[in-house]
């Protein structure tokens, strides 16, 4: 599937801005305007949040289209209609199509924006009733933010990521999140773990005037997944195994709310059912049982605390975990490390296959007297020492986690079979 756009032309990869998407999508026609759109923007919990909102509204017979990133192995992920993603020649008959259309432009636009071309060209040609829309990083100058006032803005949990785009302080970086928020929305804002997060985005939201719900009911998660007795559903388990998927969930479940008063949702019980089945790759997806393996796409300090949540949790913390690890070199991969380090046995680290995937060695350097450590550099390799080191039959387990580019990675050389059923807690 096409990749690359506007091959032998000079560019540069990653610029924040909507000047160049909005010059593209008016050579194509203006798509993004030809729908609703719920937007969603936060550091960690998007993706997550995003599934389950789309997953509702399908249950509703709705035509949605989805749009996510980064995808976990396969580029077409980042674009589904009915969450599946669209078919590999109709990705390449849009690509092409956004590529004559950018060729003209004085300004190329960057690979992201490419892709939120085609998404956005994709759910117009698709003919989708609504639309679902992940940002990509911060907000206010992200391409996604050229589209009109959603008709529901939702901003999951903010805390440090890419600061050296979004700004030093919590303040600076949720007002970038914030600037997703246009006059006419309504905002859905998830329980923040920085209170001077929260108090940004509401002080925007008041100026703009722009009424806002937070989530009031927050589940329980176990080995099933996060349930709740909810006052419309009654009883609800949904299947996500992570314990931060409490606070998604309950994001989700307040968007829901508005999503009824604005009359999208008619049949909850609809949505009570869908839930039950969902599924969200990459966040503390069992991918294998006996020995048991897990994935978590954990990639900056935030996400870590809720990992770990997770394993001091049953029935996780019966497990003695080993450990792969790698990140990319913008992160704070010793801090992350070293706040895992006690809830695992030993640390197998890697190097993400990417120009910007760190070096291993000074993280070798800096803990190796802590605890086993060992490096294997190519991640593929680092899987199969621990798939033929790791026994069946124990309480022995393997996590992986650290960046999605390295699930990523993982998933393209087919690492691991994926289980789309949860692990039964044991007893």
């Amino acid at each position: 599937m096409k990749e690359n756009w506007w091959e032998g032309l000079e560019r540069v990869g990653m610029r924040p801005g909507v000047e160049r998407i909005a010059a593209l999508l008016a050579q194509l026609g203006d798509p993004q305007t030809q729908y609703p759109i719920i937007h969603v923007a936060g550091t960690n919990g998007k993706g997550s949040t995003a599934s389950l909102v789309t997953s509702a509204l399908i249950s509703q017979g709705y035509r949605v289209g989805l749009t996510i990133s980064p995808d976990l192995g396969q580029i077409n992920e980042r674009v589904t209609i009915n969450q599946v993603p669209i078919h590999p020649d109709l990705w390449d008959s849009l690509g092409h199509e956004i590529e004559a259309a950018g060729e003209i432009l004085d300004d190329i636009p960057t690979f992201f924006e490419a892709v939120t071309a085609l998404a956005f060209l994709a759910f117009a040609r698709q003919e989708v009733d609504v639309a679902v829309v992940e940002v990509g990083l911060g907000g206010r100058l992200d391409a996604t933010n050229v589209i009109p006032p959603p008709i529901v803005s939702i901003i999951t949990p903010i805390a440090f990521d890419h600061q050296e785009r979004l700004g030093s302080t919590i303040t600076a970086i949720a007002a970038e999140k914030a600037g997703i928020l246009k006059p006419g929305t309504r905002l859905v804002l998830a329980k923040q773990p920085f209170l001077e997060a929260g108090e940004v985005v509401r002080e925007r939201a008041e100026s703009l005037g722009i009424s806002m719900v937070e989530p009031r009911v927050f589940g329980a998660v176990d080995g099933r997944g996060v349930f709740w007795s909810d006052p419309e559903m009654g009883d609800v388990t949904v299947p996500l195994l992570g314990a931060y998927q409490v606070e998604n969930v309950a994001t989700a479940r307040a968007a829901i709310g508005v999503l009824q008063e604005l009359g999208w949702i008619s049949d909850i019980a609809r949505v009570k059912d869908a839930w039950a089945e969902a599924h969200w790759p990459g966040r503390f997806q069992v991918v294998e049982r006996d020995p048991l393996w897990v994935i978590d796409g954990a990639h900056n300090p935030h996400g870590v605390l809720g990992l770990i949540n997770t394993l001091q949790r049953r029935p996780w913390n019966q497990y003695r975990w080993h450990l792969i690890f790698g990140v990319l070199s913008d992160k704070p991969g010793a801090r992350m490390l070293e706040a895992l380090l006690p809830y695992v046995e030993s640390v197998t680290l890697t190097q993400v296959p990417s120009e910007r995937g760190a070096d291993p060695e000074p993280l070798w350097e800096q803990f190796q007297a802590r605890k086993p450590i060992t490096v294997i550099r190519d991640p593929w390799d680092a899987v199969r020492r621990l798939q033929s080191t790791v026994s069946p039959g124990g309480t022995q387990a393997v996590l992986v986690c650290g960046s999605l580019s390295l699930l990523s990675y993982l998933n393209q050389r087919r690492a691991f079979i994926p289980l789309t059923d949860s692990v039964v807690e044991k007893a």
